[in-house]
């Protein structure tokens, strides 16, 4: 009776997805509008304002993706309804919300400090998309338990550097205050998570590799 629940909410996870990279497209249109020079007062602290409530629906659609990811599999071993399809599209639905939540913060914060670890973490997840529509990596599809750490920084790493934008307008430049105006130090620690979560994104690709030549599991 309830065995559509898990692929529901997968499926879910994948609008959730569309939902970030929509909040932060509209977010980031208020950057020209921003700096924009002459502007009054009144109409910059309007359009801030706007900007902001973007990038507060974007965290929630990013944190709303993250529970159905929980709760997929929650209803799959409750409801004992796991499928061929939610398998299949589990994973994709992650690195689409994860891809999303990476683009966003890359146009929003403008730096090689993001721009890098983004584009490893995107580079690998489309490779291994690619790669597990091989034939020969049947049967290979359990994640290992640093591929589930890597997952959680990744996720707390995102989920920081989304806050401060939701809860404070942005500054007029980058370079005002740094990267951003949070404490440093928190700045510093959310985006050395970035940095981690791409060096065991990049691992972990390299053991699913090894795991397929070797014709066993991870």
């Amino acid at each position: 009776m309830f065995s559509w629940i898990p692929n529901a909410l997968t499926i879910s996870r994948c609008v959730f997805a569309g939902l970030v990279l929509f909040g932060a497209l509209k977010a980031t249109g208020f950057d020209a509008v921003l700096a924009e020079a002459g502007m009054a007062d009144l109409e910059r602290q309007r359009s801030a304002a706007l900007q902001q409530l973007w990038y507060q629906f974007t965290l929630l659609a990013f944190i709303s993706g993250m529970l159905t990811d929980f709760l997929d599999g929650w209803a799959a071993r409750t409801f004992k309804a796991e499928s061929r399809f939610g398998v299949w599209l589990d994973p994709i639905a992650d690195k689409l919300l994860v891809g999303a939540a990476l683009i966003t913060l890359s146009l929003a914060l403008k730096t090689w400090l993001i721009y890098i670890p983004a584009a490893l973490i995107l580079a690998r997840d489309v490779f291994m998309t690619w790669l597990r529509t091989r034939p020969e990596a049947a049967g290979v599809v359990a994640p290992s338990n640093l591929a589930k750490w890597k997952t959680a920084i990744e996720m707390m790493a995102i989920t920081g550097l989304l806050l401060p934008m939701a809860m404070w307008p942005m500054p007029e430049t980058v370079s005002e205050v740094g990267l951003l105006h949070w404490s440093r130090v928190y700045a510093a620690l959310l985006v050395l998570g970035l940095w981690v979560a791409a060096a065991l994104s990049l691992f972990t690709g390299g053991q699913y590799v090894m795991a397929i030549k070797g014709g066993g599991k991870r």
